[in-house]
């Protein structure tokens, strides 16, 4: 992986903003034990960290990534409303994830490929998408087509990020995602996992911090 240092913004404002994000991010975790707040702030509280992280990008000049963390935030609202709304959730958070393939395809075309490393990462990933794709087929219901496309769309996105030379966060901030969508469909999907809360939203939030700083870093371009 492209060895490049962790970089936050220095000015006052965007390091306040990244503060707010992640305390945020922290509230909304006690949600999955029990002592959260109620409905709907919790929404409100969940869906305003990354809405935050959109925030801190676009102060950094990074539009689509921006624009990528915002329709991921959208997303978390429409899974927490009661009823939860998941054909929107699923569709925000592919848009977002439409959105990270071109930036991570950008970025394999500016700066090459890891070579034999990244493709083999990504073969193992292809292979674990395809065993969750096939095991959870039966569990999926009416939302059978549109959770298999999604499940293509972050296969691509984790792909591409392995296979290019994006930041070593912005990589870890993939992995994290797939991880937290993984734990997160045997959750919603097979009504299993139910301690797995937790799990799923430090990886998440986790995973798209890690992708607002990666792909933030001052040596990308503001194409970003």
């Amino acid at each position: 992986m492209t060895a490049t240092p962790i970089t936050i913004a220095s000015d006052r404002v965007s390091r306040l903003i990244l503060l707010a994000a992640l305390i945020l991010g922290a509230i909304y975790l006690l949600d999955d034990f029990g002592i959260g707040a109620p409905y709907p702030l919790n929404v409100i509280i969940k869906a305003g960290g990354v809405v935050l992280l959109g925030v801190y990008a676009l102060k950094q000049g990074r539009l689509w990534l921006g624009l990528g963390l915002l329709a991921g935030s959208a997303g978390d609202a429409f899974l927490a409303l009661e009823p939860t709304q998941q054909a929107l959730g699923i569709l925000a958070f592919a848009i977002g994830h439409l959105i990270y393939i071109g930036l991570f395809a950008d970025q394999l075309r500016r700066k090459g490929n890891r070579g034999l490393p990244g493709y083999l990462a990504t073969g193992v990933i292809i292979v674990f998408g395809a065993v969750m794709l096939v095991a959870l087929q039966p569990h999926f219901g009416e939302l059978r087509i549109a959770a298999s496309i999604y499940n293509g769309i972050i296969l691509v996105m984790v792909a591409l990020a392995l296979i290019g030379r994006a930041p070593n966060l912005a990589v870890i901030g993939a992995l994290l995602f797939l991880i937290s969508d993984a734990v997160l469909a045997w959750r919603m999907f097979a009504g299993m996992l139910d301690w797995a809360g937790p799990v799923v939203w430090v990886c998440y939030f986790g995973g798209q911090a890690c992708i607002a700083l990666g792909l933030s870093h001052p040596e990308d371009s503001a194409r970003n």
